[in-house]
């Protein structure tokens, strides 16, 4: 809310050279007599318009019949006091005045006018009153005769108003850190401009808002929830916008923001609550009461959740090195025996991972074995073996895995004509310890020794059958014809009708030729040159679809592939080189082939000799100027152009144009440093205005 006030100036004028009052109810500028220039002092005592944002001001001059009529336009010549008071003690008029505010012009002779400043003019004035400062000057250190005498722009004022239009300072917070992870504490700085100012802090996160504090004076400790994650499902880290309204009492005299980076701490990943496998072959763990080796499969089931509003975005499950996705999978079977590990990830919509590993104890099995099964004929006692024996005994091998002793077994033999379909059970042998051992078993049938009987032995478990069978032969005879004689047999009974069957191995003088069906040959030697394959000795010829070659060396060297202590030449198909580098150089793979940048550019600060660096191109923030001060009136240095989110550096050192002063000065001392300015005076009682540079450097 606007106000405005006014207030009447007492006037004063001294000599440039004098300490004494020349007029003591009037305000005078340049001369009248050229042998001296006077200094005007305007005092509006009781204005104090410290911290406040001045939007507007004028003035109304009543003038004296001093200088040339009202036809004539003058230049006023305002400049800052250095001594808030109508009239200090032993001060001259040059040591009154201070730096110059600006120019305006009027018609200033016997006429009351007013004048209502705007610009550069205003923007000074107003920076120079919310210091609180009351007082200013008029002087022109360079006035000009004019054809009567006195100077172009003497003036005299007998009356002086004031008019000042403002509002309460509002405040422009900062954040003690760019970016702050969530449930971590960061200062917000309200940066008021007056004590009397309070604050009320509101934040604004994606979806959410809310009230951080009321009541705020010069800074509030802020620690944003967790919970605030939950607007950024699927980010890490988002733009907090920090509200602080300035109030003066009740009364809300605006508003300001800042900008909060506000991160997901690393610590927020999802949870697995629960990973769940169970038997996937029916029937397999009631009987077994765990997992089987090459048997068992697993029903795997995931059961995991985001964080502060993430989603799970997928599953990762690595089992025997075997990768499977989703929440929910059926594994191959588990070939591994013992404690199998298995590795479960899940990342969530952030891309942040939670994984958790389970152990699958897993039941060593190996397929039924049958190491020995032989049947022959024999005596009636089975003591010993029988060609014509119309009795058989056998001998038998075979174990199974007991699976933690809860497997099955069962092991029989049958028989069978070999001429008929359908076995006969013979014999249950004993099992001992998941094992069955039998050495020349007499079998109980009889084996008649005209015809030939297939013997098998089975063996079951749990899960499957492995079988063996052999033959039984007929009685050996010399020769033997089939009953209706269209049937021979050698060594053995005839048993069918349109073969000559052997019993006994057979011997050829001759070998069979090859358009007989056989090869002619008597050895392996012979046999692979007779059907084309070359010699025994060496490699395959090519011609023969060999590679001509007896080493691996050889060969890769007789397929263009060069040798074989280092890289397939470029030339021969390879790339030359041992490494991925040495391979993309050999190949010419550069990014100048490939027309493209280089991923970084290095220069010397050398290299550069031209042009201007930009300053958003510095590590650092910064900003200078130049001012005046004394011992009771500081300079105000505003730097908040540069945009510092933290107290800056300040340097400070007098300067002149010109020859250097003289005398002691006081030490210059910079007080009230925020990110956006601060201000500088000099100590001790040190009275005489100086001219000052400053550097603000920080980050």
């Amino acid at each position: 809310m606007a106000t405005t006030v006014s207030y009447s100036a007492s006037l004063r004028t001294r000599k440039n050279t004098s300490s004494s009052n020349f007029k003591s109810d009037a305000a005078a500028q340049e001369y009248y007599v050229d042998d001296y220039n006077l200094v005007g002092i305007i005092n509006f005592s009781g204005l104090s318009l410290a911290g406040k944002l001045i939007t507007a001001v004028s003035f109304t001059f009543t003038s004296d019949a001093a200088g040339y009529g009202d036809w004539y336009t003058k230049t006023v010549y305002l400049r800052k006091s250095l001594y808030q008071a109508a009239s200090e003690s032993n001060i001259t008029g040059g040591g009154y005045y201070g730096d110059a505010l600006g120019t305006f012009t009027g018609s200033f002779y016997s006429n009351t006018t007013s004048y209502a400043m705007s610009g550069t003019l205003l923007t000074n004035i107003a920076s120079y009153l919310a210091l609180g400062n009351n007082t200013f000057c008029i002087y022109n250190p360079n006035p000009v005769s004019s054809s009567n005498g006195y100077a172009t722009n003497y003036l005299q004022w007998s009356a002086v108003t004031i008019t000042v239009t403002y509002e309460e300072a509002v405040s422009q917070p900062t954040v003690s850190a760019s970016s702050v992870d969530m449930g971590s504490a960061v200062t917000i700085y309200t940066n008021r401009q007056s004590t009397s100012a309070t604050h009320t802090l509101l934040y604004s996160f994606g979806g959410a808002s809310g009230t951080i504090a009321t009541g705020v004076g010069a800074s509030y400790v802020w620690t944003p929830p967790v919970t605030l994650a939950q607007q950024i499902p699927s980010a890490t880290a988002g733009t907090c916008t920090i509200t602080c309204q300035t109030y003066y009492g009740t009364t809300l005299t605006g508003t300001r923001t800042v900008s909060l980076t506000l991160t997901v701490p690393s610590s927020v990943i999802p949870s697995i609550s629960n990973v769940a496998f169970t038997e996937v072959i029916a029937g397999l763990a009631a009987q077994f009461g765990g997992f089987v080796q090459s048997k068992s499969r697993l029903a795997i089931v995931i059961s995991a959740l985001g964080v502060q509003g993430s989603t799970i975005s997928s599953y990762r499950t690595v089992l025997n090195g075997v990768t499977y996705s989703g929440d929910s999978f059926t594994s191959n079977v588990l070939t591994v025996a013992g404690d199998n590990t298995m590795t479960v990830t899940v990342t969530d919509s952030r891309g942040r991972t939670a994984s958790t590993t389970r152990t699958v104890t897993v039941i060593a099995y190996t397929s039924p074995s049958l190491s020995q099964f032989s049947a022959e004929r024999c005596n009636p006692a089975g003591t010993v073996s029988q060609v014509d024996g119309v009795n058989v005994r056998i001998s038998a091998a075979s174990s199974v895995s007991s699976v933690n002793s809860h497997n099955t077994m069962a092991c029989t033999i049958y028989y069978k004509l070999s001429t008929a379909s359908s076995w006969i059970s013979v014999l249950t042998p004993t099992i001992t310890n998941y094992a069955v051992v039998v050495i020349n078993q007499l079998l109980s049938a009889t084996f008649d020794t005209l015809h030939s009987y297939d013997v098998m032995i089975r063996v079951t478990d749990w899960f499957g059958v492995v079988e063996q069978s052999v033959s039984i032969g007929t009685k050996q005879v010399l020769m033997d014809f089939y009953n209706d004689g269209s049937g021979i047999a050698f060594g053995k009974v005839a048993e069918e009708t349109g073969k000559a069957a052997f019993g006994w191995p057979l011997s050829l003088d001759t070998p069979l030729a090859i358009s007989e069906g056989g090869t002619g040959q008597t050895t392996a030697a012979g046999i692979r040159n007779a059907l084309g394959l070359g010699n025994t000795t060496g490699a395959l010829p090519v011609a023969n679809g060999g590679t001509g070659q007896t080493s691996l060396t050889s060969l890769r060297n007789a397929m263009g592939l060069g040798n074989t202590t280092g890289a397939v030449p470029v030339a021969n198909g390879g790339t030359g080189a041992a490494t991925a580098v040495d391979a993309r150089t050999n190949l010419g793979i550069t990014l100048a082939a490939l027309g493209a940048a280089a991923a970084s550019h290095t220069h010397v600060a050398s290299a550069i000799t031209s042009g201007t660096l930009a300053a958003a191109r510095l590590p650092y923030k910064f900003a200078f100027g130049s001012s005046s001060v004394s011992g009771s009136s500081a300079a105000n240095l505003n730097y908040s152009s540069a945009g510092f989110t933290s107290v800056p550096v300040v340097f400070v050192c007098y300067s002149t144009t010109g020859s250097n002063w003289s005398g002691d000065y006081g030490a210059l001392k910079i007080y009230s440093k925020t990110t956006s300015g601060c201000y500088c005076v000099v100590g001790g009682t040190f009275s005489t205005s100086r001219a000052i540079d400053w550097v603000a450097i920080g980050s």
